[in-house]
């Protein structure tokens, strides 16, 4: 019995270590400057991915905050939202480079390169998702998910997550990729 009663404490305070709630977390976006959309017949149209698209997945994560909760899926009290950085990452896209029909991949050390661009853009600790692709013809989207301290850059949580798209119209239809990323979440 004590040792039922000792194995339970443990797995109790366990669980409590890797539960701990975040006070505030900055959400910096979603950053594609690194991402392929993969597919040409699926990315028919890369200039209105690029001017449109990228920055209306970002807006829609806020303006549908009850859908996409973030504060739920990474345990934290509040979230702050800074998205100037990621816009203008999104807006140097180049639409010509952006859609390939080649395999594609984004090594681990080139998305955690990323991050420096959000070093000392606030303090506590940020959350950035980086797309490594969305593919039409695998009908899956690959992003990096990582938590990091702002002032320091040093990365505390990343793992790379998939998602199946899912939704009525090209918009909803790669944000329903994003939210199966998010509802994975980092654990």
């Amino acid at each position: 019995m004590k040792k039922a009663l000792l194995i339970v404490s443990a797995l109790f305070l366990i669980h409590n270590s890797f539960a701990q709630k975040l006070d505030e977390i900055t959400w910096f976006g979603i950053d594609f400057s690194q991402a392929k959309m993969v597919g040409s017949a699926g990315f028919t149209e890369p200039a209105k991915i690029q001017s449109y698209y990228l920055n209306v997945w970002n807006s829609v994560l806020i303006t549908e905050s009850d859908k996409y909760d973030l504060a739920k899926y990474y345990g934290a009290a509040k979230v702050k939202v800074s998205l100037d950085i990621v816009k203008k990452a999104n807006d140097e896209v180049n639409a010509d480079e952006l859609v390939t029909d080649n395999t594609y991949s984004l090594s681990e050390s080139d998305a955690q390169k990323e991050v420096e661009k959000y070093v000392g853009q606030g303090n506590g600790t940020g959350l950035v998702y980086i797309v490594e692709y969305f593919s039409k013809s695998e009908e899956l989207a690959s992003v990096y998910v990582i938590q990091f301290d702002i002032s320091s850059g040093a990365i505390s949580k990343m793992k790379k997550l998939t998602g199946k798209p899912n939704g009525f119209g090209f918009r909803n239809y790669w944000l329903g990729a994003i939210e199966k990323v998010m509802k994975k979440r980092l654990k």
